[in-house]
């Protein structure tokens, strides 16, 4: 059915095979099961957004098995763009995807945190003043498909 909507899938054995697999080709969108073997789906997600591969900027969806607050909390800090139960049906996942992909928010990068941009008003800083030492990289939409087309290194 995948194939039907133009959708090509990979299917890593774990975090190993899918580092060789991201070394050959680029990949514009990511699914990662939290229980990702290895490595695990939490630092997996970490560790692609850390990259400084195409990837890095791709949308990921995080697939929790039995979600409660802690493990999205814990999947939204490692960087996933969209969060869903697992297991999925293909109408769920493709509702997901189609999510991840029209997601419009720029991608942060930054010393504590790599990821789509989180805030969701613009609100004065609290206290008048901005802690950060420096600012983060914000990478906006635009930006990143061109990324995603390989159009940018």
């Amino acid at each position: 059915m995948m194939l039907r909507q133009r959708i090509g899938v990979v299917t890593p054995v774990n975090n190993r095979d899918a580092v060789e697999m991201m070394l050959d080709h680029t990949y514009n969108m990511l699914v990662i099961d939290e229980h990702f073997p290895d490595l695990g789906g939490i630092d997996f997600c970490r560790f692609i957004r850390l990259t400084s591969s195409p990837m890095a900027v791709a949308p990921i969806i995080f697939g929790i098995h039995e979600p409660d607050q802690k493990k999205v909390m814990a999947a939204r800090d490692a960087g996933a763009t969209k969060i869903a139960v697992m297991p999925f049906s293909f109408t769920t996942l493709m509702k997901s995807i189609e999510a991840a992909a029209t997601d419009t928010r720029s991608i942060v990068q930054h010393t504590s945190y790599n990821g789509p941009d989180r805030r969701t008003r613009m609100a004065p800083v609290p206290g008048g003043v901005d802690r950060r030492r420096t600012e983060p990289t914000i990478i906006d939409r635009a930006t990143q498909l061109s990324i995603l087309r390989g159009e940018n290194s």
